[in-house]
């Protein structure tokens, strides 16, 4: 029996407008491929972007996930250790050891980077091992249950050893990703990426902190803190170094560490600007550093602030630092970093002359104000000051020698600030640290080189 044939079904016609779904003759392309293909013919297509652009894209997401475990260590680690019992002078130790070490391990540092033709791997080994040392702090508790506050300390002091290198590396990379023209905003931009993540982090941690029985509300949010953190060495590891500095970065030849100590240390002296910008610095920073300690314990112990005070004042001062960075840095590309460096100076005196005039925690809203505003203008200028006065060829070592320096003051200015604490009381010293910022705003004003008289960046 004959099979009647099937009614053939009707080619379907395909319109002109979407021919370009095909290839060939009935020969079709996936619908991804070919919605790419139009939209490379639509007038508004956004252009790829350039290796600079994905590289600071990529860095200011590092800042992003960084800046969670930063801005818990940061507020947290103190508090932390004065729950567990720790006394005026052993704070003044958790601000001080990090300090020591960095001045006699930045130098070595710098010239471990400096000998490395890429970077990347060092910043990423260094940056896990940092965000591990916090770790360590969360699981403390869980091993240690005798001399808890001297394990912090300890911890908090190790941690310095990969910071000291991945900072340098970090502040050389910096300036290698952009132009000096576009510097000013990159560091705005990630300060403000750093102050708007801490302020959210702060707020929701503290009140964390006061749902959850101690020691595990800090165990908890150190622990998840350090896990977030890990995200941001997937960015990092994605920055890709401009060949032109991979040349400027050629590996050197091994010298006598006393030879290489010695050379450079002619060349510092020779670099007159320097030298001015790190003698003033150092002045300014021993009032700067002189109530580091002082600030957690007066307002938990004098002032009575529980943790979510301790995060809302923390908040406050991001806040304010955040709404600052902009116009700062506007100010700044107008006046030069030098006029914004000095009034910085003197706005920072403000800061813990007016907390310790506070006897109440409410006023001290207002001074969180104040020192987020001035924090943000110092940070910008002097962090621009600092690479305009340093060479690029040997920013690496310039930066460790002036971070030493600074750091010198970053280890006795915090001991003196508790010797005094408890010589007379909390409240004096930090009336005292604000008298000596007032003296280092002069320093500013006689010693830092003019802006005019320094000499272009060669890129």
């Amino acid at each position: 029996m004959r099979k009647k044939a099937g009614r053939k079904a009707p080619r379907r016609r395909i319109r002109p407008s979407l021919a370009r779904l095909y290839l060939g003759a009935g020969r079709r392309v996936p619908l991804r491929v070919a919605l790419a293909r139009l939209a490379s013919h639509l007038p508004w297509r956004q252009p790829r972007p350039t290796i600079e652009e994905q590289n600071l894209w990529n860095f200011y997401v590092d800042t992003v996930w960084f800046g969670v475990l930063n801005s818990i260590a940061a507020t947290f680690v103190s508090v932390f250790a004065i729950r567990l019992g720790a006394s005026n002078r052993e704070i003044g130790w958790l601000a001080a050891l990090p300090a020591l070490i960095n001045v006699f391990w930045l130098i070595p540092s710098a010239r471990l980077i400096e000998r490395q033709r890429r970077r990347l791997p060092i910043i990423l080994l260094t940056g896990f091992l940092q965000r591990l040392g916090y770790l360590l702090i969360a699981l403390m508790p869980l091993f240690i249950h005798a001399h808890r506050v001297e394990a912090v300390i300890i911890l908090n002091a190790l941690i310095t050893l990969p910071t000291a290198i991945i900072n340098v590396a970090i502040t050389s990379l910096m300036a290698d990703l952009t132009s000096a023209e576009k510097r000013a905003r990159m560091v705005s931009i990630r300060n403000v990426l750093l102050s708007s993540v801490s302020m959210i982090v702060v707020l929701m941690g503290g009140k964390f902190l006061d749902l959850v029985p101690f020691p595990l509300n800090y165990q908890l949010l150190f622990g998840l803190g350090t896990g977030i953190s890990m995200l941001s060495l997937y960015y990092l590891k994605r920055i890709q170094v401009p060949d032109a500095v991979l040349i400027r970065h050629r590996a050197r030849p091994k010298e006598l560490l006393t030879l290489r100590l010695r050379r450079l240390v002619r060349t510092v002296v020779g670099q007159r600007d320097f030298m001015r910008f790190a003698g003033a610095i150092i002045v300014f920073h021993w009032g700067l550093y002189l109530p580091t300690a002082l600030y957690s314990i007066y307002r938990v112990r004098d002032l009575q602030a529980n943790d979510a005070w301790v995060g809302l004042l923390a908040t406050v001062l991001s806040a304010a630092t955040i709404l600052s960075y902009f116009w700062w840095s506007k100010v700044t590309e107008r006046r030069g970093n030098r006029r914004v460096l000095i009034i910085s100076g003197l706005g920072l005196a403000l800061y813990p002359a007016l907390m310790g005039l506070s006897p109440r925690l409410e006023p001290l809203i207002v001074v969180s104000v104040i020192g987020g505003v001035f924090s943000a203008s110092y940070n910008l200028s002097s962090f621009n000051f600092m690479l305009e006065v340093c060479p690029p060829e040997h920013r690496p070592s310039y930066v460790a020698i002036y971070t030493s320096l600074v750091n010198v003051t970053a280890f006795l200015a915090p001991l003196l600030g508790t010797f005094l604490a408890d010589l007379s009381s909390v409240r004096i010293a930090l009336l005292i640290a604000g008298g000596v910022r007032l003296i280092g705003a002069g320093f500013l004003y006689a010693l830092l080189p003019s802006s005019k008289t320094l000499p272009a960046e060669s890129q």
